[in-house]
This record gives C-alpha cells, structure tokens and sequence, in this order.
C-alpha cells in the first residue's frame, strides 16, 4: 500500500463532462489520467464525477427508448464505470465505484465508512469514482455539496470544482478572478452561471463551506487538459478561493462540513450576536426557513445577507420551525398549545392574535397526516410536561400555554452541544 501524504477531491460536473450524445470522453479520460498521475506527485484523487445520466440517455435514444432521468442514470452508470475501467486498464491501474445516497448524506456513520473505504483505495493506488445515486435519491443533492462534504470526511488538503467556464466573474463582462476570499463570496453577483444542475451559486457555497472549514477550493475549466495537476503544482487558472480558518478537530468533521445541510435559517442581528457569544438559537431570532429537514439533520445558519454562519444539528422540524419563526415566546405557547388541544383559539384582543392566527392558519391547511405528525413533535418536545397537563388535569388552557412559556425560554432549536459557529471574520 501506498501512503499518500495528501488529498484532493475534484468534481466533474454534468456541464463540463456532457456533449449533445453523451459524455465527452476526452474531458473523463484526461481527469483519470490526472489522478493516476498525481501519485507521482504524493497525491491521491478522489473524482467526484457526472456523466452517467448523459451516457444513459445517449444509449437509450440510439436504441429508440425514453425514460425517466433515474432510469437514465442506471442505465448510464454501468457504462460510465466500463469507461474509466477501460482508461484504467492501459496503464495497469484500478478504479472503484460509490455511489452515494440521500440516505448516506443524512448519516455521519454511513460518510465515515464510505471516507473508510476512499482513503483505503487512495492507499491502494486505486482511483475512487464517486457519483449520487441517482436512481435511489429524491432529494437529488448537487455534486458540489457532496464534493465539499466528502473532502470534510476524508481530510482532504484541497477541493477543485471543474465546470465548462474559466472561473468566477465577480462583475459583468469581468475575466474570471484570480482570488476571492471566503468571507466575500455572499455578496459576489453571479454572472458567469456555468449549466450544469447545481450552477456557480452551488460551487461557490461549496467552496465557501469548504474554506471555513480550512480546505482551499479552485473553480476552473475543465477543458484544460491538466486541469488537476496544475491544481495540485500551484499553477494560476481558475479562481482560487483560499482557506479561512483552521480545520475541525475529526469530532467534528461531520456537523462542521461533512454532513449535506438540510435546510438553511436566516438570522437576525441578535441571534447572530447570541451564537458568537455561545449562546443558543431560539425561534424568535429565525427569520426565514428553508428545506425539508426533520429533528436531527443538519442545517446551515446564514445572516440576513445569505453569509454562513454556522451549523448545527437543529431539534426540530422545518414545518413546525415555519409555524413559529420569528414569534415572541408568548405566541409560540399559544401556537403549541393550540394545536395540542385540537382546535383551542387563544384569547384574542391581546395585539398578537393576528400572528397567532396566522401561525394556526398554516397549521390547518397542512394534510391530516403531517398534522399528526405535527402534535406527535410537539408532544415530545416536552413529553412529561405536556402528559401531565393534558392527562392528568392539571390545569386549563391558560395553565398549559404558562407551563409552556417558562419551558420555551430556555429551549435552543439547535443542539448546543452540536453547534459549530464559524469566525466571521475569517477571509474578510
């Protein structure tokens, strides 16, 4: 076995790889052939590749057929590998496949054996060829996010984003820029968007994830035919977007960078200040919530001008977080006790029905099923508490919404324990 003394993760994007028929067997060679190379060099590479949706769909047309793009996908993934299988074999060389599955980007356990496993073929000289899988995933992630989380999982030294534009124009009509700092990627206005399904706005949120957490990421052409090791030599091309700040400690790799976020929370100035200080998020500080998450998945936190803050492992769901974002504690206790008591209208005329109702309006046009859902997450919120006011008759709806209250103050939506709040000063 070979020790490989560092690690680059690069991803081949859907736009840079794929032709009018198929992928562009020029562009997957010349990446293969790279990462063989790189050993030379003290590198191992892990390609994160597309390509076998286009090579689906360029097999089923010949044959007359039309499906569906995961039906594409499996098609198109055997014959993807073959490819690099055969490019391989000329010099000798193996090559491994994994997939990755919404399923695994949800489980630290599952990303560290799949992390096991790439540093145990990198080790072997063997080129490991990741993709999604495709077939399997509803949430389809972009390749970008899985990029960035596999170079958190494996400690890889670099991270490189190839696509079918020459970097990233920070201003109309501008070349690419040479350099961007971390801290000012939020602000940048995209105009050189790239066609590839996650865009330049997916590349750089990577690239912005990836260097708070002490990996330099490049953005560049993958029609240079050297593109990965110029990378690894320091040669200029592309947009470089340097290293922040240190790296996690292994313990927190997962919630730092690792795990694929869920969901994103905008904050307000206050929240923001209360995390910095090591604090807790409350509901009252989230502004807006976006994705499909449930208690326990990671998301991301931003400030009100979309910068990454920090991450965590939240408690609870994105429906319930939606009921009762930016709500004063007060109307959070009506809006929870409400529901548990299936239809109870807090009193009115106090000068918050209106966001109360509100709250119990969107409760009410939700399905029956994910209403249900809804009050069994309430009820674990607090269950002892909850069971006694409700079962053992301790008191009306009044008493349960001041139970509630007092319970509400010291309740963080996000782990404390599980919180990872990155410098926000790092690359300004």
């Amino acid at each position: 076995m070979e020790a490989m003394d560092k690690i680059l993760v690069a991803k081949l994007g859907s736009s840079s790889v794929t032709r009018d028929r198929g992928p562009d067997p020029i562009i997957l060679a010349n990446a293969l052939d790279n990462a063989l190379r790189a050993r030379e060099l003290g590198w191992g590479v892990v390609l994160v590749s597309s390509g076998a949706v286009s090579s689906g769909n360029a097999l089923m047309v010949r044959q007359g057929e039309e499906g569906t793009h995961r039906l594409a996908a499996a098609v198109g993934q055997p014959l993807l590998m073959d490819f690099y299988g055969s490019v391989a074999s000329v010099s000798g060389s193996l090559t491994c496949q994994l997939l990755i599955g919404d399923a695994d980007l949800r489980s630290a356990t599952q990303m560290h054996s799949i992390a096991q496993v790439i540093r145990e073929a990198l080790a072997h000289g063997i080129v490991p060829i990741v993709n999604g899988n495709d077939p399997a995933n509803a949430d389809r992630a972009d390749n970008d996010s899985v990029a960035a989380g596999l170079a958190m999982m494996v400690g890889a030294d670099r991270l490189l984003l190839l696509t079918d534009v020459d970097g990233v124009s920070v201003h109309d009509g501008a070349p690419p820029a040479p350099l961007i700092e971390a801290g000012r990627l939020h602000e940048i206005r995209i105009h050189s968007g790239g066609s590839g399904r996650g865009g330049m706005r997916s590349k750089l949120r990577a690239a912005e994830l990836a260097a708070l957490n002490g990996i330099g990421t490049r953005i560049a052409s993958a029609q240079r035919t050297d593109a990965i090791l110029a990378d690894i030599r320091g040669e200029s091309g592309g947009t470089e977007v340097r290293a922040a700040s240190r790296r996690p400690t292994s313990g927190r790799r997962w919630i730092s960078g690792g795990a694929i976020s869920q969901g994103r929370l905008t904050i307000n100035i206050a929240a923001e200040e209360s995390i910095a200080r090591g604090s807790g998020l409350f509901a009252s500080g989230i502004k807006r919530v976006r994705g499909d998450f449930v208690p326990g998945d990671v998301v991301e936190l931003v400030g009100p001008s979309d910068r990454l803050l920090g991450r965590g492992v939240i408690k609870v769901s994105s429906v319930l977080l939606g009921l009762v974002r930016a709500l004063k504690v007060t109307e959070i206790a009506y809006v929870l006790v409400s529901i548990l008591r299936s239809g109870d209208a807090p009193p009115a005329g106090d000068g918050q029905e209106e966001r109360v109702r509100a709250a119990l309006a969107a409760f009410a046009r939700l399905s029956a099923d994910a209403r249900r859902s809804l009050v069994v997450e309430i009820l674990s919120l607090f269950p002892s508490e909850t069971a006694s006011a409700l079962f053992d008759g301790a008191g009306g709806f009044d008493d349960l919404v001041e139970r509630y209250v007092g319970l509400l103050e010291s309740t963080n939506m996000i782990h404390r324990s599980y919180l990872v709040v990155f410098d926000s000063r790092a690359g300004a």
